[in-house]
């Protein structure tokens, strides 16, 4: 039987606490769902793996490396499986990256597991995971997700997210993105038509990392906190990533798992 390696991919951050606090914990529940599979962690940020080997003497690889390494170390199956949120750009972009490596090597076995929201019964499940660590919202108080937003048509998952997160039955919930809509201006608009008093803010990303920490919860004007507060709400901040949050971990792990049974890579042409 060939040995079979795990490479858990992820964005990254440059604040090593907060791979201890977010990420750390996700990698060690797909390795708990997969005992047998040896693991191996690999960044998609060049800037964050540049800047963490500068600093902190810190040496994690970008994917491509890390799938070559692993094949020189005579692996015969490797799963790759993203921490990535949506399908997104980065997530399109490994995707190409792990198909081009098992076209040069069709001698291994390679499989690549999904993100957190890709199929119809995702959304349902993660609005659920996320109603486990919220906050309850009392009469005129709502909890407001940030999350990143994408020019990819994959933004449209946090449209169909929402959609689930009006169903829960004891929580408000809004969603709303830095980069791509939903934006923070429909979200007042609409907070404001409701009569909405007090906003928890958290972040809905993997680590609470510099969004978080600065255009969500930072002292610039610009930052989400006093935008907030300047349209007349009262905030609080929940300052934790979705790493932290033991019901997304068991999805991850779900995901690996299925996709350490699924098939493998199909070896073609990719443009």
């Amino acid at each position: 039987m060939g040995k079979k390696a795990l490479l858990v991919v992820s964005f990254g951050t440059s604040y090593t606490d907060i791979i201890k606090s977010c990420i750390e914990p996700v990698e060690q529940g797909i390795c708990s769902a997969l005992p047998q599979w040896d693991f191996y962690r690999a960044f998609t940020s060049g800037m964050i793996t540049r800047k963490l080997a500068q600093r902190d003497h810190l040496f994690i690889d970008r994917p491509s490396q890390a799938l070559e390494k692993l094949y020189k170390a005579g692996y015969s199956e490797i799963l790759v499986q993203p921490t990535h949120i949506l399908a997104g750009i980065e997530y399109h972009n490994l995707k190409t990256q792990t198909e081009i490596f098992a076209r040069r090597h069709v001698d291994i076995s390679v499989r690549l597991g999904q993100p957190i929201l890709y199929e119809n019964d995702d959304y349902q499940r993660a609005a659920k995971a996320l109603a486990a660590y919220m906050p309850h919202t009392g009469e005129h108080e709502v909890v407001l997700l940030m999350g990143h937003g994408s020019e990819h048509f994959s933004n449209a998952s946090y449209f169909a997210l929402q959609h689930y997160l009006d169903e829960l039955p004891t929580r408000a919930v809004y969603v709303a993105n830095v980069e791509a809509p939903p934006l923070l201006e429909e979200a007042i608009t609409q907070m404001k038509k409701e009569g909405i008093q007090k906003v928890y803010l958290m972040p809905f990303m993997l680590v609470a990392g510099d969004h978080a920490k600065n255009d969500m919860a930072g002292d610039d004007g610009h930052s989400w906190k006093n935008r907030l507060e300047k349209a007349g709400f009262q905030t609080e901040i929940i300052l934790k990533g979705l790493g932290e949050n033991e019901e997304f971990r068991k999805i991850y792990a779900m995901k690996a798992l299925a996709a350490s049974h699924g098939e493998t890579i199909v070896c073609r042409e990719v443009s």
